[in-house]
């Protein structure tokens, strides 16, 4: 996705995140090597922006899984669509002659399956970003289904069949550390930590997306974070 170490940093800044040396050598590192990227942290702290913002500097695509309690295979991956399937089926048997085996083989074609998002981050002609957001609020089966994408980056689906990779996407896992990762899926991971700026950094954000605003703004909110709290 990135040239060389220099190309990333600037895209970066460019697409107005700033990041320390650690985290771009590791977004580096792990882009090169076709590794997964695993960021923990307290939420808020830039976690799924910095996903967003490699994408951007890449010029590429996000494909999004949002986990939650309860998510399953269906919504990460997808499954086939019945009522499309039977209305396929309405319209073929008036036709003067059916051949079941070319049906059934046309109804479990990826036509007839509503993809989830790791299904179609494989099938970019350009690698994409896939951002797998909150990962700590499912449980380790779910890590479980992750693993073969992970390893193999194919996925193997009843009826369909396996999806072999187009490209292979730049993986961000993000944990808010409500529970802890299994190692399975941190062996194959480029860790890294991303704690809330500091004040100083915070300036240098605002600076840099507010190219517009006077020279003393950024000082002046440096100052007003030092302030003492009186709560």
């Amino acid at each position: 996705m990135f040239s060389s170490l220099q190309e990333l940093e600037e895209a970066l800044r460019a697409s107005g995140y700033i990041a320390d040396s650690i985290a771009t050598t590791t977004v580096y590192l792990a882009a090169r090597l076709q590794k997964p990227l695993l960021l923990e942290g307290p939420a808020g702290s830039g976690k799924t922006q910095l996903a967003y913002a490699v994408a951007d500097a890449a010029s590429t695509t996000v494909e999004r899984l949002q986990c939650y309690e309860g998510i399953n295979e269906e919504k990460a991956i997808g499954k086939f669509d019945e009522p499309l399937q039977r209305l396929c089926v309405e319209l073929k048997a008036r036709s003067v002659s059916v051949e079941c085996e070319s049906l059934q083989t046309e109804l479990h074609s990826q036509q007839f399956f509503s993809a989830g998002p790791l299904l179609p981050a494989l099938q970019y002609e350009k690698p994409c970003v896939l951002l797998v957001d909150e990962l700590d609020k499912v449980d380790h089966a779910f890590e479980a289904l992750l693993l073969e994408l992970l390893s193999a980056w194919q996925l193997s689906i009843p009826k369909l069949g396996t999806i072999k990779p187009r490209s292979i996407p730049f993986v961000v896992l993000t944990s808010n550390e409500e529970r802890r990762i299994g190692d399975p899926l941190r062996r194959r991971s480029f860790y890294l930590r991303v704690e809330h700026p500091t004040a100083k950094r915070e300036a240098e954000i605002v600076a840099l997306r507010t190219p517009d605003s006077s020279h003393e703004f950024p000082s002046a909110l440096l100052r007003a974070w030092r302030l003492p709290s009186f709560d």
